[in-house]
């Protein structure tokens, strides 16, 4: 018997030995604890539980609606809703308003944020934080939806934000990131902002299968924002699609531009960059695909430019720029210049405007496609003559052009035109 004991104690003691460092190290796992809110319980306002709960604990809400005001978080905790849980911050200030690393909220549906001429109230709000996550969340009514300030390692991921920007000067943005860097912005949907998503001095972002649509100005504006990859978006229907200003180093694939559609809306207008690639891109009914003004280095390597007034715009101050192996069908200009000289490369492109022949049948033209035609230069540097579009002074110099075509005051040329487009 004394030996059964004996054993049972070496036991315990060899177990306790083992957990010690353990609870020692990891004294959250024992403390955190998982606080209900419902309208019934104990706990009926998501304020009193963030005031209750400690660090590393949970906050699950059930379904209701919670008119709360401002919610200030300090603390490292999780905020989770139930289906149909509503969040309304009544116009004070911000909705939620997060002051501590590792923070995540998930499943709500919040609304109501303050409005002010001089502070940038937000549904969601985070400052000088790391790790937070935001994660299927319904942002309406709210001046901005999320807005991170100074924060590293956050993700914003598969919610939703409309806004209720009536104009540029007094709507706020979809997200909008403030010198923040590694950051994830994963499968969100945005409209109704001034612009969808907004990035100042914030670098090493992920910007990756997001939606923004009718948003008043842009579907995503970038300024000083370098290092940066967005792949797989959809820019629909926004005044303008993206601006990519005063950056470098910027990846851009796989994304799609449609129907940004003014009098002068683009697809992506593309401002004082450098060092940066598009590629596989599809850019389809807008004003103009790209307005590129200012830019160097760029690489435009499989890109589709279909349907637009416009295919690409290169103002004369852009130098050393490759743009190889596109596409360009029925926009009404494929290329478009203020100059008449030109240090760009044109390389490989189908031209559905292409007259030339293969006699050798390896699929590329044996005469080099003059990417520019005389009427769009004029137009480039005299909009106001688009007036005479199509009219039959316009129609016979183009007769002219064909039969002589050194009347075009262009150097710009595809030396090695596809005769198919590339699929």
């Amino acid at each position: 018997m004394q030996n059964h004991l004996k054993d049972r104690s070496k036991f315990f003691s060899s177990a306790f030995s083992i957990l010690l460092p353990f609870l020692f190290f990891y004294p959250s796992v024992i403390h955190s604890k998982m606080i209900i809110v419902c309208k019934n319980c104990p706990i009926s306002t998501v304020k009193s539980a963030i005031g209750f709960a400690q660090k590393g604990d949970t906050i699950q809400i059930k379904s209701a609606i919670y008119k709360e005001g401002f919610l200030p978080i300090t603390k490292s905790i999780s905020i989770i809703g139930e289906k149909g849980v509503v969040i309304d911050g009544l116009k004070e200030k911000h909705v939620f308003a997060v002051y501590a690393d590792g923070v995540h909220i998930e499943n709500l549906k919040v609304i109501g944020s303050g409005i002010s001429d001089l502070t940038e109230y937000a549904g969601v709000y985070a400052e000088k934080v790391k790790g937070c996550h935001f994660e299927n969340l319904i942002l309406e009514d709210n001046v901005y939806g999320f807005y991170l300030s100074e924060t590293s390692h956050c993700t914003i991921k598969n919610s939703y934000s409309i806004g209720n920007a009536e104009n540029e000067v007094l709507g706020g943005n979809g997200i909008h990131l403030w010198s923040s860097s590694d950051n994830t912005i994963l499968g969100n949907h945005l409209a109704k902002h001034r612009d969808g998503i907004y990035l100042e001095f914030s670098e090493q972002l992920v910007i990756e299968s997001n939606e923004a649509k009718e948003n008043i100005r842009y579907g995503m504006h970038f300024m000083f924002s370098s290092h940066n990859h967005f792949a797989k978006n959809i820019f629909n229907n926004n005044s303008a699609g993206v601006a990519v200003m005063y950056s470098k180093d910027i990846i851009m694939t796989e994304n799609i531009f449609i129907e940004n559609w003014g009098e002068s809306s683009n697809g992506i207008l593309l401002k004082d960059i450098s060092d940066s690639t598009l590629s596989k891109n599809r850019f389809e009914g807008n004003t103009i695909g790209v307005f590129a003004d200012g830019i160097t280095n760029l690489k435009f390597v499989n890109n589709d430019f279909l349907n637009n007034g416009w295919g690409i715009k290169i103002l004369g101050n852009t130098d050393y720029n490759k743009i190889i192996d596109n596409n360009f069908k029925n926009n009404v200009f494929d290329i478009s210049t203020n100059t008449k000289s030109t240090t760009n490369e044109f390389f490989n492109n189908f031209w559905d405007h292409y007259q030339g022949y293969d006699l050798d049948n390896d699929q590329v033209g044996d005469v080099p496609h003059k990417t520019i035609h005389f009427f769009g230069y004029w137009i480039a540097v005299y909009p106001f003559l688009m007036v005479l579009y199509e009219s039959p002074v316009v129609l016979f110099l183009q007769g002219i052009e064909k039969a002589f075509p050194i009347v075009t005051p262009i150097e710009f040329e595809d030396q090695h035109p596809r005769m198919k487009e590339r699929i």
